[in-house]
């Protein structure tokens, strides 16, 4: 990352200074609550990184993790008859998805996964682990569900 480029996580302590000046009642509790996942991530016996080298792939993982948990809070609320609390998880989602860096498209990673299986020279579902080690697309680029999903309609001919 060059030096001229804020982490994800200063762009959140600034962001969280400037919403709490503005009393931003939206995205103060959404960046509060992000804030407290990654260093709840960050402490937690799993991880191997510490605070001070905790990378902009790991906290953009910890934000996707936090995404795909409001889409279900989402479907739930739409179930329980409660529109108005899915409107406002879509909000927040919509905040969530400004500190995640430029995802790639699907095509990106078809193209990339194409090379890697024309390089290792396989096909077949027995083929998803090495495609899927050698691919090199970082967590912040897109998530590993969505590379393996392409990764497995590219190899298999499904999704």
């Amino acid at each position: 990352m060059s030096s001229g480029t804020p982490t994800i996580v200063t762009r959140l302590k600034a962001d969280l200074k400037a919403a709490m000046k503005e009393k931003d009642k939206v995205r103060l509790p959404v960046i509060k609550g992000i804030l407290s996942d990654i260093m709840y991530a960050e402490k937690s016996p799993a991880s191997s990184s510490s605070f001070s080298t905790y990378s902009d792939a790991d906290v953009a993982t910890v934000i996707q993790r936090v995404i795909r948990r409001r889409h279900e809070s989402i479907a739930s609320f739409v179930d329980g008859g409660r529109p108005e609390l899915a409107e406002a998880e879509k909000i927040k989602i919509k905040v969530l998805e400004q500190y995640l860096p430029k995802q790639l498209t699907t095509e990106q990673i078809e193209a990339r996964a194409r090379d890697i299986i024309q390089k290792l020279n396989v096909s077949g579902a027995k083929a998803i682990g090495p495609v899927m080690r050698d691919i090199g697309i970082s967590p912040a680029e897109a998530s590993k569900a969505r590379v393996a999903e392409v990764v497995k309609k590219l190899l298999t001919g499904s999704a």
